[in-house]
């Protein structure tokens, strides 16, 4: 067990606990949890299946490491967890023995780890602070958790945000010796993959490090850059410069390296820290299409810039277009490169969440203002956006009561908590997005007129992907991304002019998936042709949406088929089957 410094501790703690979860304890006390709590708060399937699309990063970046471990976390009772920046469990892996235990923990895809659902562990600890953590035995809040050993460390992406979390857990009997590092250099190599893989177009990246032979290793620094403004780096490039998320888009490249010019090749730089680099240059090869670096659906959009200036005067922003081409992934990107950069982008999706948990998510609750209330209450999205970027995705499904508030918000800049008569004031842009009509919604009465010329002052469209007149180019460009080269596989000019020949209903999201199932069928080192892609499946161009009582009828009476068919979640398909009886 690892030996932990005495320091003073909360009344009710086990026993001596380092200052890091002392803070993490007293937390815990806040959120009013107690430590004899059973309950194991987890997502419905629906909402686990959302936030595996929403954080791709992890089946392109994460898995393959994950894949690689399985043997050596098999020899001995371990297990690994990938988590989402909310302490979500999306991926687990490790030894079928203790995977079967640790049910108990409900250490299993779906289950939320973040302190306010289950105090100190080292998950949701580790989110909270930023950086590592080790939570051994009793020094969980839960004591249903007290038989675990968990190491675990933050994952970041090249905008300088927390995407997700890494931990290993064993019995607490058994601790990790080696957990930590471990953890540490999977996270490493995963943030240098991240990093090195988000050039493109004017893109570039810096591979740095004052030893020459550790240059194209993961332990190498690694910037990126726009031209000659820094946009990204790697969690030892941010460590080494004293880098936040607030440098990136602002900071030119001068800055770090006075008089720096373009020198192909290896070459030495001396930066504004007084320490002398081994440097290469990189020029574009290729993009990631994972949160963080938005993909090329989003980017290519000519009215990018005009948004640009649209948030940064804080005006809202309405970005509309089919389910899958990138509207969130466009939403993130001109936050990053916004003046509201320094504070969070907070994302809702108004038709993923039941009805019931809208409001309070969104506004917050006061102390005891219902059943199952935390007892410090609840900030609220409104409120935790408050300096930055609030985005409502699915706005068009907001609930008519909901649109009221909302309204009023926008307007008075003020927020009053569920069960409170206080108010806050807030100052974020909104940026609202949607697959649907809004007009139409408003013509049908389920959608507020006045808040539709509220949050749409200025309406983006993103092109459907079959609308594009550079398929081709895109193809090629995600075939790369992806990581064929690195197994030699290639695509015929004619398997590229027939994939760019179908409808893709799904967009550039369908798209990435296809040439996933292209890569995973393929053999190493060979050459797919057109007579290897599979079928279309009998899509021809893209059907209109049905109405719900069609969609229910033509899935056989399948609710979950239906709202996957309409794009919806099962709870916005009740909604709205009960509004038209």
């Amino acid at each position: 067990m690892p030996q932990r410094t005495p320091s003073l501790i909360p009344a009710c703690a086990p026993g001596v606990l380092p200052d890091q979860l002392q803070s993490s304890w007293q937390r815990s006390l806040g959120y009013g949890l107690t430590r004899d709590a059973d309950t194991q708060p987890s997502v419905a399937t629906s909402l686990l299946k959302d936030a595996r699309a929403q954080n791709s990063w992890i089946s392109q970046l994460v898995t393959p490491f994950m894949t690689r471990m399985q043997d050596e976390l098999s020899r001995r009772p371990s297990i690994m967890v990938m988590s989402d920046a909310t302490g979500l469990v999306l991926e687990t892996v490790g030894n079928r023995d203790f995977l079967h235990k640790a049910q108990r923990y409900a250490l299993a895809p779906g289950n939320l780890w973040g302190e306010h659902a289950r105090g100190t562990n080292a998950i949701g600890t580790a989110l909270a602070l930023g950086r590592h953590c080790e939570v051994a035995g009793n020094e969980h809040y839960l004591n249903r958790n007290a038989g675990l050993f968990c190491s675990a460390s933050p994952v970041f992406r090249p905008d300088g945000q927390v995407a997700g979390v890494l931990d290993i857990s064993t019995p607490a009997h058994i601790p990790g010796y080696d957990a930590a590092t471990l953890i540490r250099h999977v996270v490493c190599q995963i943030e240098h993959a991240w990093a090195t893989r988000a050039a493109s177009g004017s893109r570039w990246h810096l591979s740095l490090h004052s030893d020459a032979s550790v240059l194209g290793s993961a332990r190498e620094l690694v910037l990126i850059f726009d031209d000659r403004t820094l946009l990204g780096a790697n969690r030892l490039a941010m460590e080494e410069f004293g880098l936040t998320a607030g440098h990136f888009g602002t900071t030119p490249v001068d800055t770090l390296f006075p008089g720096f010019t373009f020198a192909p090749g290896n070459a030495t730089l001396d930066a504004v820290n007084s320490q002398r680099y081994y440097a290469r240059h990189h020029a574009p090869q290729r993009r990631y299409g994972g949160r963080g670096v938005a993909h090329a659906g989003a980017t290519a959009h000519p009215e990018q810039e005009k948004a640009l200036r649209i948030l940064n005067a804080g005006i809202a922003l309405c970005i509309t277009g089919e389910t899958g081409c990138g509207k969130e992934h466009l939403a993130r990107e001109l936050h990053q490169r916004s003046r509201w950069r320094e504070g969070k982008f907070v994302a809702i999706n108004c038709a993923a969440l039941p009805e019931s948990l809208i409001e309070s998510e969104l506004f917050g609750y006061a102390p005891g203002a219902f059943s199952g209330a935390h007892a410090r209450g609840y900030s609220g999205k409104l409120r935790e956006a408050d300096g930055g970027v609030l985005f409502l995705d699915e706005i068009g499904d907001m609930p008519a009561g909901l649109q009221t508030r909302l309204l009023r918000v926008l307007q008075e800049k003020k927020v009053t908590p569920l069960g409170s008569n206080a108010s806050f004031d807030v100052n974020f842009t909104l940026v609202c997005a949607t697959h649907q009509d809004l007009a139409a919604r408003v013509a049908e009465g389920v959608f507020r007129e006045d808040l539709l010329y509220r949050i749409q002052e200025f309406h983006l469209r993103i092109p459907a992907l079959r609308e594009r007149p550079d398929i081709g180019g895109l193809i090629r460009q995600l075939w790369q991304s992806l990581g064929a080269p690195g197994r030699g596989l290639k695509l015929s000019d004619e398997a590229i002019a027939a994939l760019a020949r179908r409808p893709w209903p799904g967009n550039v999201r369908q798209l990435i998936s296809q040439l996933r199932v292209l890569m995973a069928l393929a053999d190493d080192n060979t050459l797919i042709t057109a007579a290897d892609l599979p079928p279309e499946n009998g899509v021809s161009r893209p059907a209109p949406l049905p109405d719900e009582q069609q969609a229910v009828r033509e899935a056989q009476g399948n609710m979950s088929l239906a709202a996957k068919r309409l794009g919806i979640s099962r709870s916005t398909l009740y909604r709205r089957l009960e509004k038209r009886q």
